[in-house]
């Protein structure tokens, strides 16, 4: 891949990392104090909700963060410990059978705590 192509992919990756954080940073709150379920979309349905039922921007969200993956993979960065990545990793442990797992308002909560060291 060219350089050009490589730096056009990473301004890319860095609007669509930049935008997914700011969404959560606005929705997580809300979320860790209701309990509102951010973590719940058509990938991850634990409780096999219909679609009209999930939060409106569920969707956005599972998008968001999955381009965010995947642009990583195609410029050859790792995805893990990314914003993506943690997202869909809080919504795979919400959709998990383990009794051990988090709700979703401590998954909120410590998805906020994570983006707020990173700022």
């Amino acid at each position: 891949m060219k350089t050009s192509q490589i730096e056009k992919l990473e301004r890319e990756l860095a609007a669509e990392e930049e935008m997914l954080k700011q969404h959560l940073l606005s929705a997580l709150p809300e979320a860790a104090e209701s309990g509102s379920d951010i973590f719940t979309n058509s990938e991850f349905n634990p409780s096999n909700l219909p679609e009209h039922l999930f939060r409106t921007d569920a969707e956005s969200l599972l998008s968001g963060a999955r381009e965010c993956v995947r642009l990583r993979e195609v410029i050859g960065l790792d995805p893990e410990g990314s914003i993506g990545a943690v997202f869909l990793g809080a919504c795979r442990e919400h959709a998990s059978t383990n009794p051990q797992r988090r709700g979703p308002r401590k998954l909120a909560s410590s998805l906020l705590q994570v983006l707020s060291h990173d700022t």
